[in-house]
């Protein structure tokens, strides 16, 4: 990218965090309720690396835009935290989804191989994963506005996707942003509705 970050186009990459944040916190309510303390320490993990990933980056964005400093590691190691963060999710969306109690046993290892590419095809296979079962969850309890949301998500998702390899110009980064920060705001609601529901009908 040849054009310099604006301090605006910087602040907004903080939206998607804050919202991923909130739905996370619900989202580990949900795995509480559903399948207890286990269960959303893992979710709470992953939503960790998650957050800090995203931060890092959003930090990294507005620091360079103030020219204070170009502080490659804070951008480059989101593709680090964030894989693992969503195998978490997933397999607590898994939990999640199985109707009976089940003990939380190994959690699947991330293999490291060459730099970028496995961690993004991890990060991204899991969290269309993790978004997908926690729209069929919402539609089996009949909660149709939490499923519009994760199905807004996950829509988000494949379009972050399709936009990966496009030219990472300042008017690209801001319909980026854009996206992102909608996708997870889908998530943040999704997560507050699929827990009210489980909260007033717990069958």
């Amino acid at each position: 990218m040849n054009e310099p970050y604006s301090i605006g186009l910087a602040l907004v990459d903080f939206l998607p965090n804050i919202a991923f944040l909130v739905g996370a916190f619900f989202l580990v309510k949900i795995a509480a309720l559903v399948k207890g303390t286990r269960c959303s320490r893992m979710v709470m993990a992953g939503a960790f690396l998650i957050a800090l990933g995203g931060i890092l980056k959003a930090t990294w964005k507005l620091l360079y835009a103030a020219n204070v400093g170009d502080f490659q590691l804070m951008s480059q190691i989101q593709f680090i935290l964030v894989a693992p963060g969503f195998l978490a999710l997933l397999v607590a969306a898994i939990l999640l989804a199985r109707k009976k109690e089940s003990d939380i046993k190994a959690t699947p290892l991330l293999a490291m191989a060459a730099w970028k590419m496995p961690f993004l095809f991890v990060m991204t296979l899991c969290s269309l994963g993790a978004q997908g079962i926690l729209t069929y969850i919402s539609f089996k309890r009949k909660a149709k506005n939490a499923a519009i949301g994760f199905i807004i998500a996950f829509m988000g998702l494949l379009a972050m996707g399709g936009l990966a390899s496009a030219e990472q110009s300042v008017p690209m980064q801001w319909i980026e942003e854009s996206i992102n920060s909608l996708g997870q705001i889908g998530f943040m609601f999704g997560s507050i509705l699929l827990f009210k529901n489980i909260k007033s009908n717990p069958c």
